[in-house]
């Protein structure tokens, strides 16, 4: 299912769209799943599904730390840079879906690594919670390709 992502214009926002980015790469992973053709993809896909899960509690940890800070605009985000993987219904065949989480894990990544960019200063013990995910999202991307 396709997902609503945020505009972008102050930290709660960009906290929602993580979260979103995050949730989407786990949901197009567990319909992967669903279409995997051998146990090694149903239990690769099943980690990175859990892994998402998990990114996304984290997320709401710290998104709730920083509600309570007062924080100023963002005006940099644009979350249509990162969207057409992650904002789609994953796509009905294998092994096009896989081709299309490994671009929604690249997206999202690209995404945590342009947020912490922009507020790493404000967030600073936020930020490494993100450059943890994208890192996480990268190699995701990158082992997936490399089992295709």
């Amino acid at each position: 299912m396709a997902r609503l992502f945020p505009e972008i214009v102050a930290y709660g926002s960009a906290f929602r769209f993580a979260l979103e980015a995050e949730g989407a790469c786990g949901d197009i992973a567990a319909a992967a799943d669903a279409q995997a053709p051998d146990d090694a993809w149903r239990a690769k896909l099943e980690e990175l599904t859990r892994g998402h899960r998990e990114r996304v509690e984290k997320l709401r940890v710290i998104r709730q730390e920083v509600n309570e800070m007062i924080l100023e605009p963002i005006h940099s985000l644009s979350g249509t840079d990162y969207l057409g993987a992650l904002d789609s219904d994953p796509a009905p065949t294998w092994p096009a879906v896989v081709t299309q989480l490994i671009a929604a894990e690249r997206d999202a990544a690209r995404y945590h690594d342009d947020f912490v960019a922009q507020c790493e200063d404000v967030l600073a013990a936020s930020s490494r919670a993100f450059k943890k995910a994208a890192k996480q999202d990268r190699a995701a991307a990158d082992q997936l390709g490399e089992m295709l």
